[in-house]
């Protein structure tokens, strides 16, 4: 059965299909600031860098100061995505997450502006897998030390972690413990899906007793059989997660491209997958009233 649903779903030009419509449960409440937010799937593709930059943009619109963490050592789509605004204006890798982990720059000298206002990124770059071959001590605990050390805090703190699941990506989750899932309708998906399960379950005995899956996304969702049942599924075994279908979209795909790299909200303002992270947003964090 379906969780409840209080929350009426995102404001479209269309009606959502019933299968589409976000499962909200009763007892989910928007998470006050300060905020953290762990965009974490075992597999590639599922949509995590999407997702942690939409949702960041979306937030920092909300006038809401937002930091995104690229904690994926293969290049992942962030730090390509909210290029860093260096004062040199010069085309090199600056001191990055790598340099933080290694004790060689402190939280607020990894941070930088992006070309949205209120949006900061901690980039990171292939150099990063030096962490997983020799990992410095303490690595787990790297990242959460890093936000309680920043010097002017920010609302909201995000991870986008790697496809594997590694010291990194446990770093990411003790540093935001609040879990957010994207996958897709698939068995590859749901495969992963599985593992990921014993990492969260291992990191919140161990690591992070305060870490609770968020948010579930059916990432690039089409109606079919499979998505229906698989959304089914996510609704029974997350009884307590906002579970909601990310609607396709070549626009998002395209915004992330080398000839454009512009944030969503900019390169394709009115569309149906744009309005589907506003509501994710609106859901995940309560914006204090002025």
């Amino acid at each position: 059965m379906h969780a409840t649903p209080h929350i009426a779903p995102p404001p479209t030009g269309d009606e959502l299909p019933e299968w589409l419509q976000p499962r909200v449960p009763a007892s989910f409440k928007p998470i006050t600031t300060p905020a953290r937010f762990c965009c974490i799937m075992q597999k590639g593709g599922s949509g995590k860098s999407t997702t942690a930059v939409c949702l960041a943009c979306e937030l920092a619109l909300k006038g809401l100061r937002v930091r995104v963490w690229d904690v994926d050592a293969q290049l992942g789509g962030t730090t390509h995505w909210l290029t860093p605004q260096l004062d040199d204006g010069a085309d090199h890798e600056p001191a990055n997450l790598l340099h933080l982990f290694k004790g060689e720059a402190s939280p607020d000298e990894v941070t930088y502006p992006t070309r949205v206002p209120n949006l900061y990124v901690v980039p990171s770059y292939t150099s990063l897998k030096q962490v997983e071959l020799a990992p410095p001590p303490g690595v787990e605990q790297v990242i959460d030390w890093a936000i309680n050390n920043t010097t002017d805090p920010y609302d909201v703190e995000i991870t986008d972690c790697g496809p594997a699941l590694g010291q990194l990506s446990v770093a990411a989750l003790v540093g935001a413990p609040n879990v957010v899932i994207p996958l897709k309708a698939s068995g590859f998906d749901l495969n992963a899906l599985t593992e990921l399960n014993r990492t969260l379950t291992l990191t919140k005995q161990r690591l992070a007793p305060q870490l609770k899956i968020a948010a579930v996304l059916l990432s690039e969702v089409l109606k079919s059989n499979l998505t229906s049942e698989v959304f089914d599924a996510l609704c029974n075994d997350y009884p307590d997660s906002l579970i909601m279908g990310i609607r396709q979209s070549v626009k998002a795909r395209e915004a992330s491209l080398e000839s454009i790299r512009l944030p969503l909200h900019e390169y394709a303002p009115t569309a149906t997958v744009r309005k589907d992270f506003q509501y994710l947003a609106a859901q995940l964090v309560e914006v204090p009233t002025a």
